[in-house]
């Protein structure tokens, strides 16, 4: 017969038991969460104002006012936006100036703001700890883990600045680390970024002579980065 005394360690050790067995449990939930709370967010437009699910994720980050967009920054700081979208609807186009929110990077607490003009525009990276902005030609893509920014250029209506671009998002403003810009017509576009310091991309290329597609990767080597060209693969005339 089990006295009380023995009675009483063999349920506490049971209770230790089970919460050693749901540590693990605890653990797998949360990080699938971690995970998704530092997904990119990605914000659509209509008629001027952001979509409900960025306004959702984003509440308290940024504030729209009709043409005026307030990002909301660290320490009680803001930085303000203000447009003129009747301009660009109207006979005034060289005022026509819209922003917008595209993107907001968690991991980096940075915002994508859209400024567009009547023709063409530029996309800034704004701070949130700084106010710092980073102008990009394209809206830029996060590496794996946080510390790398992609931006390809492909406009054709135009004038492009350079073709690929990437940054070092671990210093506050990120650093340029390489630009890459062709001597030819060259459209370029990300295949896979599986590690940090090397990306899989692929181009189409017209010249002269002919077009083509050109696989290559661009690795990360040392302080800097190296454009290394693959496969060439003709395209049937």
């Amino acid at each position: 017969m089990i006295n009380g005394d023995k009675m009483s360690k063999m349920h506490a050790a049971v209770t230790f038991l089970g919460v050693l067995l749901s540590v693990p449990a605890a653990f797998a939930q949360a990080a699938p969460n971690a995970a998704a709370d530092m997904a990119p967010v990605e914000c659509t437009i209509k008629d001027n104002v952001e979509d409900a699910g960025c306004r959702a994720r984003l509440k308290g980050l940024f504030a729209r006012k009709a043409d005026t967009l307030t990002l909301m920054l660290e320490g009680g700081k803001t930085k303000v936006y203000r447009g003129n979208k009747a301009a660009c609807d109207g006979d005034d186009v060289e005022k026509c100036v819209v922003y917008k929110l595209q993107h907001y990077f968690p991991a980096i607490e940075s915002f994508v703001v859209s400024k567009s003009f009547y023709e063409c525009g530029e996309y800034q990276l704004v701070s949130r700890r700084s106010g710092h902005v980073t102008v990009m030609s394209e809206v830029p893509q996060l590496s794996p883990s946080g510390h790398y920014l992609l931006s390809i250029d492909i406009s054709d209506a135009c004038e492009r600045k350079y073709d690929i671009a990437i940054w070092s998002a671990q210093s506050d403003p990120p650093k340029l680390e390489f630009r890459y810009k062709a001597k030819q017509y060259e459209n370029w576009e990300l295949v896979s970024w599986a590690e940090d310091g090397r990306l899989k991309l692929r181009a189409e290329v017209n010249t002269d002579k002919g077009a083509y597609d050109q696989e290559a990767e661009l690795v990360r080597e040392g302080n800097g980065w190296k454009l290394m060209p693959g496969r060439r693969i003709e395209r049937s005339k």
